[in-house]
């Protein structure tokens, strides 16, 4: 998160990606997260993006807003407790797909160029076809909306 921040600091642009879908339950979280900070975060220099379950379809618009940085958010097997999540480098994930989306981040790396990705990987407790969170995402949602907020609404100090 400290890179994150240096690069929000300096005013570089980001791009926050929410990517869940919504009919799977937990899965869902990445999307809601994006959608939530949305209609919170002011900062020009940020675009959210809540892709739900088509990153791919969002290629061209982060590639003009031309940004420094990706977080990508989405719920991952990260080996943990449910609601548990880390943010990796994109290099660290041993799979190269993201989550149940079968999106690969090389794919992601070549079409965007050459561009820092980190993921904040969400430990799901189930995903299945409903449209009930589970308990811990609903708590590590509201964490991870204050922490991202808190971030994103630094200014670079004179």
């Amino acid at each position: 998160m400290d890179r994150i921040l240096k690069k929000i600091k300096k005013g570089e642009k980001i791009v926050i990606l929410g990517i869940g879908n919504r009919l799977k339950g937990d899965d869902a979280v990445g999307s809601i997260i994006a959608e939530k900070l949305k209609g919170e975060i002011k900062n020009k220099n940020i675009l959210v993006i809540d892709a739900e379950n088509k990153p791919e379809n969002y290629i061209g618009i982060i590639k003009k807003f031309s940004p420094s940085l990706i977080l990508i958010i989405d719920t991952m097997d990260i080996g943990s407790f449910p609601g548990d999540f880390r943010i990796f480098k994109v290099e660290e994930i041993k799979d190269t797909t993201i989550s149940t989306h079968n999106f690969s981040l090389p794919i992601l790396k070549n079409l965007i160029g050459d561009i820092e990705i980190y993921i904040l990987g969400i430990q799901p407790e189930e995903i299945k076809l409903n449209e009930k969170i589970s308990l811990p995402l609903l708590q590590s949602i509201e964490k991870i909306l204050i922490l991202l907020l808190d971030v994103c609404s630094v200014k670079e100090k004179n």
